[in-house]
């Protein structure tokens, strides 16, 4: 409980889409878990989310691992992982955000997040080629209600740290309580990516180059589509339990790179959190 403690209260905010790294990150459930609630809105979250994921994209081995699930509130900025996505019964950006601007049906939005790295050890193909290291990524955001349930969003993210380039995505989600406490939350979308972006994570320079792995330099455009669903539900008035499955595909460039051995990855996630106020 010391730990608990720790955390700022986490104020309700609006979506302010969200920004996929390369392939795909399963769908969580966004809508708010009808429970009780405490004296206001101010919510902190405190969990962990166990996820299966390819070991890179566009790989064959997969590696599972077990993160925290964190929020909560400093100010006007929202401090959060991703993983912790409506859990609060709220929807979160990831990292440090907050929202600019916003009406009842549109919301605009900046946030701050780290980015992951790869490493030359997490897979056989990768060996020889240079770690990408983790960043720091400066993202706008935002997102459209075009009907109850429905929404819209769209983002781009700058690297600050690493010159690795400018990222995109288009989203289009919808979001249903199914019953018995249930909330079910579909998404789907492409990402994008400029040149410097995908030589990142699908270029391969000369002096990685070797047999079955050839010198690629890969162009902006398309990255990938991906489709994820995830579901919700409060066990409690503290306690939510959260379960997500997503696929992504790669396209273009970064389909045609010998790093590419299989252009499509499933994700899956189960997460428990601890929801206060």
């Amino acid at each position: 409980m010391a730990m608990l403690c720790t955390l700022v209260p986490l104020a309700v905010v609006h979506a302010q889409g969200l920004l996929l790294p390369p392939g795909v990150e399963p769908a969580a459930a966004t809508a708010n878990v009808e429970t009780p609630v405490g004296d206001g809105k101010d919510r902190w979250v405190l969990g962990a989310t166990l996820s299966s994921t390819p070991s890179y994209t566009g790989g064959t081995e997969r590696s599972l691992g077990l993160r925290p699930v964190l929020a909560g509130r400093v100010g006007r900025w929202t401090v959060s992982s991703s993983s912790a996505r409506g859990l609060a019964g709220v929807e979160l950006a990831g990292g440090v955000s907050t929202t600019v601007a916003q009406t009842e049906r549109w919301s605009l939005g900046v946030a701050a997040r780290l980015t992951h790295g790869r490493s030359s050890s997490d897979d056989a193909m990768l060996s020889g080629l240079p770690d990408i290291k983790s960043s720091i990524g400066i993202r706008a955001s935002a997102r459209y209600t075009l009907a109850p349930g429905w929404r819209l969003t769209g983002s781009l993210q700058q690297d600050l740290l690493h010159a690795q380039g400018l990222r995109g995505v288009l989203g289009l989600g919808w979001t249903q309580p199914v019953g018995g406490g249930w909330v079910l939350d579909v998404n789907g979308g492409i990402n994008l990516a400029n040149a410097r972006a995908m030589n990142t994570f699908f270029g391969v320079a000369e002096s990685g180059a070797r047999p079955g792995r050839p010198v690629w330099q890969a162009g902006g455009g398309l990255e990938s589509w991906f489709w994820g669903v995830g579901v919700v539900r409060a066990l409690s008035p503290h306690w939510r339990v959260a379960g997500s499955i997503g696929r992504g595909t790669l396209l273009g460039d970064a389909a045609r790179s010998p790093l590419t051995v299989h252009r499509s990855g499933n994700v899956a996630q189960v997460s428990l959190a601890y929801v206060g106020w």
